[in-house]
């Protein structure tokens, strides 16, 4: 029994060693199989050098052409656009009609609509739009916020709010517009057009003007209420006043009309709110963060377009490549002709 045993360790051991040499041998056929193609696509390009060089500068040529009659340089700029009332398919199918009108030869249409001289219009390749922030982000917020609102026990619903609320997402409702133009000069003269295009929109124009009037309303009101403190705080002054010379003791409270106030800096800590609302309410009239503009165009002098040079090496190398191919075409051809004369 102890005698077999290291008869079958030593099977064992050159079964594996076998193994090991024989995937070491696939490696090594492998990359002679690498090798022997690359010395065969050089030797079938020193073999055929002068056909090789005649479609390169073929298309080193059309490349040349293409380039100074048919391509096109354009120019990419784009703004941020901010909305509470921007919805992705608001925003996408304005985007449609303003590239349909791009469509036209005149641009007449493109230039009434956004108020521009139709030489500026005719400048305008293309419209594009993406959702600065992606709905899956969105979503995935969402859902984050309602879990954490479940889990949370009632102890530490204070601190999951707090959480919840620095989960929220900034810019949203924010849009990326993106123009595609043939003159970057123009775009000091699209900025305002794009912004007054979609502030005209009915529906976002209507609620733009109704949260302006709730916001000046809420002011007046807030202004009026202030005004009634500021009289209640001239009647807390005379009463603290009557106090001081009265001199009473056992007593805290302060008679307003034969009716006690306990807390007067209570009036005080309500007027200092009624003023941080008013500023408040004054920023957001000023600002109007329901519609602003958070980066505007900026003319960029790069085209966006391919450069020559970059269209002369994308060239050289489809040239390159397609001689590869032909060559190859042309030798199957050779070997289906030579099989056919064979058969016959």
């Amino acid at each position: 029994m102890d005698e077999n045993k290291p008869r079958n360790q030593s099977s064992d051991e050159i079964d594996l060693s076998q193994v090991f040499k024989w995937i070491g041998n696939g490696f090594r056929n492998f990359g002679n199989s690498i090798l022997k193609a690359l010395a065969g696509l050089r030797s079938t390009f020193f073999e055929n050098k002068t056909f090789f060089g005649i479609v390169i500068i073929a298309g080193l040529s059309l490349s040349v052409l293409y380039s100074e009659f048919l391509n096109k340089k354009f120019y990419k700029t784009s703004m941020i656009l901010s909305s509470d009332y921007f919805t992705r398919i608001a925003v996408e199918s304005t985007i449609e009609k303003l590239n349909s009108l791009c469509g036209e030869a005149e641009r007449e249409g493109l230039a009434i609509e956004l108020g521009i001289p139709v030489t500026t219009a005719k400048n305008i390749i293309k419209f594009e739009s993406k959702p600065f922030v992606s709905e899956e982000d969105i979503v995935e917020i969402e859902v984050l916020k309602e879990q954490l609102n479940n889990v949370a026990a009632a102890d530490k619903k204070d601190v999951v709010k707090k959480v919840i609320t620095r989960l929220g997402l900034d810019n949203k409702s924010a849009f990326r517009i993106t123009l595609l133009i043939s003159d970057p000069d123009v775009v000091k003269n699209l900025d305002s057009a794009i912004v007054s295009y979609f502030r005209s929109d009915e529906y976002i124009r209507r609620r733009i003007e109704i949260t302006k009037s709730n916001l000046l309303q809420k002011k007046e009101k807030l202004l009026h209420e202030s005004k009634r403190l500021d009289s209640l705080k001239s009647v807390l002054f005379r009463s603290f006043d009557n106090m001081a010379k009265q001199s009473k003791q056992g007593s805290n409270n302060v008679v307003l009309s034969e009716k006690p106030l306990t807390d007067p800096l209570s009036v005080f800590a309500q007027d200092l709110d009624f003023y941080n609302e008013i500023q408040s309410i004054d920023i957001r009239l000023y600002l109007q963060p329901d519609f602003e503009v958070i980066d505007g165009f900026t003319a960029f002098k790069e085209p966006e377009s391919a450069s020559l040079l970059k269209i002369l090496a994308t060239s050289f190398l489809v040239s390159w490549l397609a001689a590869y191919l032909i060559l190859g075409f042309w030798k199957f051809d050779r070997y289906l002709a030579k099989l056919s004369k064979e058969a016959n």
